[in-house]
């Protein structure tokens, strides 16, 4: 099975096991991913790492899940709880288109100054996106976008005149 983690903003894989347990910076809080998985979630939560890292015991009845298996019960049966007043979590917004390939089309066909300014938005657009900066991700990727349009503007702007001023150099 082939795995991805997510180590100082920076996502890792796919790994096999074995890779994913020598990683430098790989601990139980790391967020990790692997197919039939519905999102990220802390290594500890997985039943791979539960024989690798044994949990401190905890009294009877204050496992998770309703079946309270043993003292902990099955990760997968875990329900957060909130109080009737509190802030439910915020459903995760899908990440923002980052245009890096336009940005690099852009900057090797039509204007290197203006392409470059994209390129550099389109790549903060997925660690901001990682970090749950999701208004700072939307920001960069529209920059991105306005960024490209421009150079490919300013590319067909001068393309005529770059034209015209070959013709009267021959």
């Amino acid at each position: 099975m082939k795995y991805w983690v997510i180590i100082n903003d920076t996502r890792l894989g796919p790994m096999s096991l074995e890779q994913l347990m020598r990683t430098p910076g790989f601990g139980l809080e790391s967020p990790v991913w692997r197919e039939g998985l519905p999102d990220w979630v802390p290594a500890r939560d997985l039943p791979e790492f539960a024989s690798l890292y044994p949990r401190p015991s905890q009294p009877a009845g204050y496992g998770y899940g309703p079946s309270r298996q043993g003292a902990y019960g099955s990760p997968y049966d875990r329900q957060p709880s909130y109080a009737p007043g509190m802030p439910q979590p915020a459903p995760q917004e899908p990440m923002p288109s980052t245009y890096l390939a336009w940005a690099i089309l852009s900057t090797i066909c039509c204007c290197l100054p203006t392409g470059i300014v994209a390129i550099v938005y389109a790549s903060k657009v997925s660690p901001l996106y990682l970090r749950g900066d999701m208004e700072g991700s939307r920001q960069a990727s529209e920059k991105a976008a306005m960024w490209t349009i421009i150079s490919f503007v300013a590319g067909l702007i001068w393309t005529p005149f770059s034209v015209i001023w070959s013709l009267m150099t021959m």
